[in-house]
């Protein structure tokens, strides 16, 4: 195989299902690239696709991806890679898809096309002996240790695989059109596909997938088409959508998306160590150079890169959930403000009290009420005259769907009719938006293994096989029509294009925060370029904040506002379970990672993706200098 000077790779969304614009994607195409590479998993939206066989994206999404991948692979003859199918990487998405290809190839009378699987399910027996030998630690922190009962418990088992099994199928098929893989480290395919045509440098390949892998999302404003151009020293990263661009920003923050630190990344075999990482805006203004990532093996033997990264033999993760009991919900609004005022102190540890004495069997309840003002200091306290309505969300577990049921009907009938003090309203204090309004979900689902695994190798675990999909087909029966549409004008194209939301809109002035005391000072989240806060796995929640420029960067370094102390106190949690807690350059940013309260998903979890804490922090005031400069303008 001759060795090519680049390779250009196109992720046309960051997630398989989601859809992508098809002017985009066939225009980049017709440029020519070598290899069309997706993810297509996540832990992000909790336990229940593990537990209950659920995939990310509908099957009829799946079928509309996978048609216009498997047309380029057949008439242009670009070779597919496709991790961590159906969301959990189980060996029944890997076939679900893999029979949809079939289904699209049939169909549409292509060619036969080869396709590679690679299987990711590991035993409880292959887990248990490994138990045994001490070979299984918890995966970050708030992750307990593994117990025996938690691998009982567990509906399947998948384990995150690293490049090396991708590598090791391209090796054994290198005529194959189509990989389709189980649970797999996020850019692993990225890094194995580099590997295998003569890249060998693991940390630009494991960086330029660790941002490819989301498409273009490291772009302003973020959006879903990317191209990546890798060269033996460096990559570029252009997002393919005309209204967004990637900056030097924008690309160096993106190793901090959904992960506890942003400059040593842990993975299967290593680290990822972009601290000496450049990132260089081309002519163009849309385009990024990055240079300088490293890949640090792991290896018993040598010193840690940083004391909280503790290098150790190869490990691969371990995923796994379980089904807890059943789930019942009910929802509606409370609009008296009589029964508002009661409703915490009171109200609640009735129903609660009342519901127990009813009904014996063993069951869970807890109440969210949306509306009510939040008890995170920097939100202006409640005002005197109350909410126009509250929103109410009760949850019930139970062992049954029907004691589940029985108990969220029954808490919902208190909600209609309780009574208490001052009440004026005895035809009902509870406005239903649904009949009925209790409703059984179903299952109920927690993550029971979330943890690393020693093996001696890297392939052994994950079986490789080869299939073909459709018939062989005479010539005259090929169809090569519809590679992509006829052409268009480049206004229509850019028409075609639009992101999601127009990045034109202009945010709102907010009126929660109280108004400041000093009045020099401003709150946190009008000097932040993006303010969030996302799981990094199902354990633990990160708090990212960015800043547009070196000189906001530098004001809220030196104003000393955020400290491990002022994050503890504010989200109800010790200074010493605060993981990570760092002010980085490179993305001019700041970051802190501790472990979630809930794990993500389980019942009584009230956000799953871990995205709402960040309200916390918009309300710390920063003292800003009389002629402070944003943006050109002065500040104050």
């Amino acid at each position: 195989m001759a060795l090519k000077n680049e390779l250009r790779i196109l992720t046309p969304i960051g997630m398989l299902g989601y859809s992508f614009d098809e002017h985009l994607y066939w225009t980049e195409i017709e440029n020519g690239v070598d290899a069309i590479i997706l993810d297509s998993g996540s832990t992000d939206s909790g336990p229940s696709r593990l537990a209950l066989g659920l995939t990310s994206a509908s099957r009829e999404a799946y079928e509309r991806d996978l048609k216009l991948l498997v047309t380029a692979s057949a008439n242009k003859h670009i070779p597919v890679l496709i991790g961590s199918a159906g969301g959990d990487g189980t060996n029944a998405h890997v076939q679900l898809l893999v029979d949809i290809v079939n289904e699209v190839v049939e169909r549409e009378k292509y060619r036969q096309l080869k396709i590679v699987t690679i299987h990711s399910e590991i035993t409880k027996s292959e887990v248990r002996a490994s138990l045994g030998r001490g070979e299984i630690t918890p995966c970050g922190g708030g992750v307990p240790e593994l117990l025996s009962s938690d691998i009982d418990d567990a509906v399947v088992i998948v384990a995150q695989m690293g490049l090396e099994p991708w590598v090791q199928a391209m090796q054994d098929h290198p005529d194959f059109d189509i990989i389709i893989a189980g649970r797999s480290y996020d850019p692993a395919p990225y890094a194995a596909f580099c590997v295998h045509n003569g890249f060998p440098d693991l940390g630009l390949a494991h960086h330029m997938g660790k941002i490819m892998e989301c498409g273009a999302v490291c772009a302003t404003p973020k959006s879903a088409e990317a191209l990546a151009i890798v060269r033996q020293d460096c990559f570029e990263i252009r997002p393919l959508n005309p209204v967004a661009k990637c900056t030097p920003l924008s690309v160096a923050s993106h190793t901090m998306y959904e992960k506890p630190r942003p400059d040593l990344l842990a993975g299967p075999g290593g680290i990822l160590d972009v601290r000496d990482s450049t990132y260089t805006q081309l002519p163009d203004g849309r385009t990024i150079r990055v240079t300088g990532s490293k890949f640090i093996p792991f290896s018993p033997d040598q010193s840690s890169p940083e004391p909280s990264v503790s290098n150790t033999k190869y490990t691969i993760k371990l995923e796994a959930a379980k089904v807890t009991g059943h789930l019942a919900i009910f929802i509606g609004g409370i609009r008296d403000p009589i029964m508002q005022s009661q409703l915490n102190d009171l109200l609640m540890p009735m129903i609660k009290k009342r519901l127990h004495q009813v009904y014996t069997f063993d069951f869970d309840l807890s109440f969210k009420f949306y509306g009510q003002t939040p008890l995170i200091p920097g939100i202006a306290p409640q005002p005197a005259h109350f909410p126009t309505e509250i929103g109410v969300l009760g949850k019930v577990l139970a062992q049954t769907p029907a004691q589940a049921k029985a108990v969220a009907n029954l808490a919902k009938v208190y909600f209609v009719h309780a009574p208490y003090p001052g009440q004026v309203a005895t035809a009902g204090n509870f406005a239903m938006p649904l009949a009925p309004c209790d409703i059984s979900v179903g299952p109920a689902t927690q993550f029971c293994m979330y943890h690393l695994m020693e093996i001696d190798d890297p392939v052994a675990p994950f079986p490789i096989s080869v299939q073909t999909v459709g018939r062989v087909l005479a010539p005259e029966e090929i169809q090569t029509n519809g590679t992509h549409p006829k052409e268009i004008s480049p206004l229509e194209k850019l028409k075609s294009s639009r992101p999601l939301f127009p990045p034109s809109l202009v945010a709102p002035e907010l009126t929660c925060f109280p108004k400041s005391a000093l009045p020099s000072s401003v709150p946190l989240y009008k000097l932040a370029k993006t303010l969030r806060t996302k799981n990094a796995g199902p354990y633990s929640v990160t708090l990212d904040i960015l800043f547009p420029t070196r000189e906001v960067f530098e004001l809220v370094v030196e104003s000393g506002v955020l400290t491990r102390e002022g994050l503890a106190e504010m989200y109800g949690i010790g200074k010493e379970d605060i993981t990570e807690f760092m002010f980085w350059e490179p993305a001019l940013a700041f970051k802190a990672t501790w472990p979630r309260r809930k794990v993500s998903g389980s019942w009584d979890d009230d956000d799953v993706h871990a995205s709402g804490g960040h309200v916390g922090v918009m309300g710390i005031e920063v003292v800003v200098p009389a002629g402070f400069s944003l943006n050109g303008e002065a500040w104050l």
